[in-house]
């Protein structure tokens, strides 16, 4: 009968246990899982977004008009204050240009430097349906100059780096801060920008190939017209598409980005894929 009165001990180890267990979950769901509790999270620079949301557009108009990536970006950011000036968000006008555009303007302060002084006046601003358009009225202003003057910002459409641009808008009059060409400079170099200048990569080898080889699974399966940051580079196909299909490798191109492949499927040439993409076979 002794040893029966050793069960509600026994009883009361397990129930004690079982408390225990729940005690230590709610203290791990209150350490780690409560809804309140602050997460890390990765934070997004809003600055570096601003100028990638920029930089592509006005890396095509410095392929085809010449002006410096890295001089729009910076006067966009200075004169806009990262996109957040009321003349931004207002009129979606980043460089201040005044009058109207397409019939379109908004009222605005801004300060003038006159006099050795500065001074706020109202005045019209273009009013824009969204960046880009600022972005290319910003442009056709460089290219066709003034009324009185076409050639008024020539030197700094045919500048080659930078700080010649900064300093040719300064001594174009474009802005009447006497510091704005160093102000741009600052900026350009504090956050990088003169990298997006360079709109292709350099070629660093060429050579024919005579190889067979089959596609294979990876994150990037594009086929280029030429292999990308190169000029002209288009996506235009997908070699995922192939399947396990036998592929003639015809060239191969060095880039700084990498090695590309050019590949042909019978008579067909296909375009470039990265060396990734493709399972070379040996015979």
């Amino acid at each position: 009968m002794r040893r029966r009165k050793k069960k509600p001990l026994l009883i009361g180890i397990l129930l004690a246990g079982v408390v225990l267990s729940v005690l230590t979950f709610f203290v791990v769901a209150k350490l780690f899982l409560m809804e309140d509790e602050p997460v890390e999270v990765t934070r997004v620079d809003p600055k570096q977004e601003f100028i990638e949301l920029l930089a592509g557009h006005a890396q095509q108009i410095q392929e085809k008009e010449g002006i410096l990536t890295s001089i729009t970006l910076a006067q966009a950011i200075l004169e806009s204050d990262w996109g957040n000036s009321g003349l931004a968000t207002e009129g979606r006008n980043l460089f201040g240009i005044k009058g109207k555009y397409q019939n379109d303007s908004v009222m605005m302060p801004t300060k003038e430097y006159e006099n050795d002084k500065w001074v706020t006046v109202d005045a019209a601003f273009r009013k824009y349906p969204t960046w880009y358009e600022s972005l290319d009225d910003h442009a056709n202003l460089f290219l066709k100059g003034t009324s009185w003057d076409k050639d008024k910002y020539r030197e700094v459409v045919e500048a080659k780096d930078h700080r010649t641009a900064a300093n040719a808008l300064q001594k174009s009059g474009y802005a009447t801060d006497p510091d704005y060409a160093n102000k741009l400079i600052e900026l350009i170099e504090q956050r990088n920008l003169q990298a997006y200048d360079k709109i292709y990569d350099t070629i660093i080898s060429k050579k024919a190939m005579h190889e067979t080889g089959s596609p294979k699974l990876t994150k990037n399966t594009t086929i280029w017209s030429s292999p990308p940051k190169t000029k002209g580079a288009k996506k235009i196909n997908d070699i995922a598409k192939y399947g396990n299909e036998k592929m003639n490798i015809i060239q191969e191109m060095k880039t700084e980005s990498g090695k590309w492949y050019q590949i042909k499927e019978g008579s067909k040439t296909l375009g470039w894929v990265n060396k990734d993409v493709i399972r070379i076979r040996t015979p």
